[in-house]
């Protein structure tokens, strides 16, 4: 299983110069809760969070309506390759302390995004698989089924 089949393709993208009232509205717009931010070239520069919304733009005593993207994103943009297996986006994740990780192609553009939910919902996926493999006759008789 590739990360970009755990994941999702489409993802909505800004720039470094969006103002950062922008930023929610996207999010808002694509029920979303990290949008990732993109150079010229659609190469992830960072990443912002709703956390990064709160803790960065609306502190107390920050002027948020002159702030754009770059102020506070989360840089360096943690990546992981679109081909890279459940157990590589796992390490990056944990590694990075992240729930969100952008997925990029073999020139470094942005191809994907894959959540903490999308892996759960791989792993559990696989384990259903395995227990309906190693025991199909045991799962049909539980109440849960």
């Amino acid at each position: 299983m590739k990360a970009i089949e755990i994941g999702r393709q489409h993802v909505p993208v800004v720039s470094g110069v969006t103002p950062v009232a922008e930023l929610a509205r996207v999010m808002q717009k694509h029920q979303v809760m990290c949008l990732v931010v993109v150079d010229a070239n659609m190469k992830p520069i960072g990443v912002i969070s709703e956390r990064d919304l709160v803790l960065r733009a609306l502190a107390p005593g920050v002027d948020f309506v002159h702030m754009t993207a770059a102020a506070i994103m989360s840089t360096p943009a943690i990546v992981c390759s679109e081909d890279a297996s459940l157990t590589d986006v796992v390490r990056a994740m944990a590694g990075g302390g992240i729930a969100h990780l952008p997925l990029v192609g073999d020139r470094g553009q942005l191809a994907g995004m894959v959540s903490a939910t999308d892996v759960t919902a791989a792993v559990t996926e696989l384990l259903g698989q395995l227990a309906k493999a190693l025991a199909p006759d045991a799962l049909t008789d539980r109440p849960y089924t």
